[in-house]
């Protein structure tokens, strides 16, 4: 079975748990609504469109696209715009790691996205 490379984000505190795609899929007997590898699909991930191994600059460049984002919802709505997911913020409690999923989670995952 091919398997896809991709980051998630692991949280600092609790090293067998990840940042969930939305609410929707999160854990809700999780007090973050992070997910386990037993459902990783549901993960936030960042993945390559050519589906190589994603990198430090990949996660970066990510990081930094979140930010972009944000600076123009505050420049729309100002300071209290609703920011429905603070990567800054995110970054102090979860670090990315590399982990491989298989095709069928990748496909889901995918479809979580769009």
């Amino acid at each position: 079975m091919n398997k896809v490379p991709v980051m998630v984000l692991r949280n600092k505190s609790n090293p067998d748990r990840y940042l969930a795609a939305s609410m929707d899929v999160g854990d809700w007997d999780d007090e973050n609504l992070d997910v386990t590898l037993n459902d990783i699909q549901n993960a936030y991930m960042v993945v390559r469109k050519d589906l190589s191994r994603p990198t430090a600059a990949d996660f970066e460049e990510h990081k930094a696209l979140h930010a972009k984002w944000k600076q123009v919802l505050i420049e729309k709505y100002g300071e209290n715009a609703c920011i429905s997911l603070d990567f800054e913020g995110v970054c102090e409690h979860y670090e990315p790691v590399n982990i491989e999923i298989t095709q069928d989670q990748y496909n889901y995952s995918k479809d979580l996205a769009e």
